[in-house]
């Protein structure tokens, strides 16, 4: 059996898909927000990031180091 891919890829980065090195979604070039709740799972505070697309979110994929280059 093989994963098969419905990226968009654009310039060797992911346009429209998922980027493995960052963990996170990616639309139009842009960086997704997580999707998470906004509630810490074990504590009645926010979590203000989560994870690091909560980070991220909002933000070119070009412009952020790390990125996946296919």
């Amino acid at each position: 059996m093989s994963r098969t891919s419905s990226d968009e890829i654009k310039d060797g980065r992911v346009w429209t898909g998922f980027d493995y090195a960052l963990q996170c979604w990616v639309v139009s070039g842009v960086i997704q927000d997580c999707g998470h709740s906004r509630l810490h799972p074990h504590q009645w505070r926010p979590a203000a990031f989560c994870c690091r697309a909560r980070e991220l979110a909002g933000q070119r994929l070009a412009d952020v180091t790390g990125h996946e280059k296919r």
